[in-house]
Formats: C-alpha cells, sequence, structure tokens
C-alpha cells in the first residue's frame, strides 16, 4: 500500500501541473539548487536532507546540480526564518529545516518570522516512529522502571520546543524522575553524549540511529516507549500519559505525522512549484532512492504531498485550542 501512495501522488502531480510547466522546465538547465538544512551535519535531519538532495535533482528537467547548506540553530527556526525573509523566491533555494518549526509556526511561537500558511510545501518523505530510548547501562529495561528509579536520569535534547525536550518533559510532569540537559545542536551530538555516558536517554526518531546502528546492534540503548505501534513489546505514548494530558499528542506526535517536509519560501512561481513537487513525488517513487533510504533508516513509500502538508499545517492550528497550546507552552518551559 505504501508503494501505491507513492505512485497515486506521482500521477497526481503529473496530471494536475500546469500547462506552462515545459516551459518552466528551462529555468533549471545549467542551474544550482540550494538545500537548506536547520541542523548540523551527521543527525537525522541532516541524513534525510542528503538522501533526497542526490535523488531529486536526477527528477527536476535541465539536470541542475545541488549543494547542501548547513544552517542550524532554534531546532531549525534558524533555517526557516532564513528562508521566508532572504532567499528570493525564485526556485532555487529550499530547505528542510527539521521536524518542529512548523508547530511553532501553526502557534505563532515566539522566533517564529515566517508565515506558515504561506510557507511552500513541496513533499515530505513520510511520517516516522519516535522513541524514548535509555543507555542499558542505567538497568532501566522498562517504563514502570523508569517511574522506579531511585535518581533522576538525564535527557538530552535539541531545543526546549521540540518534541526531544517536550516528551520527557510530560513523562517528567507525570512523576518520572527525568532531568532535561540543554545544548545539544544535534541528533548526531546527543548520540555521542549517550554513547559515553554522558547522559542516560533521548527522545527522538528511529531514523536517528541511521549512521548509529551499532548503539542498538551492541544494546548500549534501548527503546522503552514508542509513539507508533512498530517495536514489539515497546508500550506507546498514548497509553503512558493520563487521560487528561492527551490532548496534548496533537502537538507532540505532529513531528511524526508530518515527518521532515521539504519547502520554499512564499511566492515561488506556480509552474516552479509544480516541477519541484514532481520531481519529489518521482524521488519517493523511484526505487534506487527508496533502497539508499530504506538503508539509512528513512521512511519510504508513504510520501506526503505538498498540498496535503499545506492542509495538515491548517488543520493544525484549527485544532490547538487555547488550553492545549497553553499546556504545550508549560511543558516548553520545563527544565
Amino acid at each position: 500500500m505504501r508503494s501505491l501512495r507513492a505512485i497515486v501522488l506521482l500521477a497526481a502531480v503529473l496530471i494536475f501541473a500546469p500547462a506552462n510547466t515545459a516551459r518552466a522546465a528551462d529555468f533549471y538547465k545549467d542551474k544550482t539548487l540550494t538545500l537548506i538544512v536547520g541542523f548540523a551535519p551527521g543527525g537525522g535531519v541532516d541524513t534525510t536532507a542528503r538522501v533526497v538532495a542526490r535523488h531529486l535533482v536526477r527528477f527536476i528537467p535541465g539536470g541542475p546540480s545541488i549543494v547542501v547548506q548547513n544552517m542550524e540553530g532554534a531546532a531549525g527556526l534558524v533555517a526557516m526564518n532564513y528562508i521566508a525573509k532572504r532567499v528570493a523566491a525564485d526556485g532555487l533555494t529550499i530547505a528542510m529545516p527539521g521536524r518542529s518549526w512548523y508547530v511553532e509556526g501553526a502557534l505563532h511561537g515566539p522566533g517564529v518570522g515566517f508565515d506558515v500558511d504561506r510557507v511552500t510545501y513541496i513533499g515530505s518523505p513520510g511520517g516516522v516512529n519516535s522513541g524514548l530510548y535509555v543507555r542499558t547501562a542505567t538497568g532501566i529495561d522498562s517504563l514502570a522502571a523508569l517511574k522506579a528509579s531511585p535518581r533522576a536520569l538525564t535527557f538530552g535534547t535539541l531545543g526546549s520546543t521540540t518534541p526531544t525536550a517536550m516528551v520527557p518533559a510530560l513523562l517528567a510532569h507525570a512523576g518520572y524522575p527525568i532531568k532535561l540537559v540543554s545544548g545539544y545542536v544535534s541528533t548526531a551530538r546527543v548520540l555521542v553524549a549517550l554513547e559515553q555516558g554522558e547522559i542516560d536517554g533521548f527522545w527522538t526518531v528511529e531514523d536517528s540511529f541511521a549512521r548509529r546502528q551499532d548503539l542498538l546492534a551492541k544494546h548500549m540503548v534501548r527503546p522503552i516507549l514508542q509513539t507508533r505501534p512498530r517495536l514489539a513489546g515497546v508500550p506507546l505514548l498514548g497509553d503512558a500519559i493520563a487521560k487528561d494530558r492527551r490532548p496534548l499528542l496533537l502537538l507532540l506526535e505532529a513531528p511524526d505525522n508530518f515527518g521532515l517536509p521539504l519547502v520554499g519560501p512564499a511566492g515561488i512561481a506556480p509552474e516552479r512549484v509544480a516541477i519541484l513537487r514532481r520531481g519529489f513525488a518521482a524521488t519517493a517513487a523511484d526505487p534506487e532512492f527508496q533502497a539508499e533510504a530504506a538503508k539509512a533508516g528513512e521512511p519510504v513509500g508513504a510520501p506526503i504531498g505538498g498540498d496535503e502538508l499545506q492542509a495538515m499545517v491548517a488543520d493544525l492550528a484549527k485544532a490547538a485550542t487555547p488550553d492545549i497550546v497553553a499546556a504545550y507552552r508549560q511543558l516548553g518551559a520545563a527544565k
């Protein structure tokens, strides 16, 4: 079914592409695309962006080249603000800022310098599963063991408004002995800290271990909680929190549902948007891309189109009531 969804997505883009797209295709001949990544090299966002970049240009008419530029900071907001304020809307600069910037955009959070409704959405490789990973050396082998721990466990974060901090903060609010440690700018650096015993745990997406499969293979870390039922015997986040806190899942699980959106600034000409969306759809359906993505532990076969992403962002903003937003902000302020 996943591969069928990719084919349907590609077909839809092909059918409804504007008639003048063929002329616009000449624009990309001998040009260079720039892909801005909102996190440092080596982490999950960077890995996904580079795999997409390598294959995307194969499906852009005119055969442009592509360069990847890392612009870390504020969990993707620095990159997204740059795209919104400093980049020409000519279709030559696109971005994969990260996993949570669109939540802050939909909620008009602090530091947001863009209109999330006007961003050009190109596509996403698909939704992901996240998990709470702890060092095996801690002796914690279940969520119950974590709650019963006589000492607080430290969890690394990528920023106070990212799921890496907010989900552990939610568990801490529920009585789990968790202490947050901030200051990390990439998943790769958090994983090194986890490996070296600098921290005890990390809430992150499964594909964070694409380049660090050794941590799992050597049983240095283990998952004890997840958002989707993908890991056998591991409980779900939705079942582990109190009913009165479950409405927060709307915002906390949004990054898993959206995946890693590929976007551009507002105002890109429709025919160039069509080219980029069609190129992404073709990339997502391509066997070579799927093979490399699978090898890197990334989702394949269930891409999300640009129009669908735009609708998802609008739905997110509508569904976030003042009470939910207030509770979400409270988590983001947790220490």
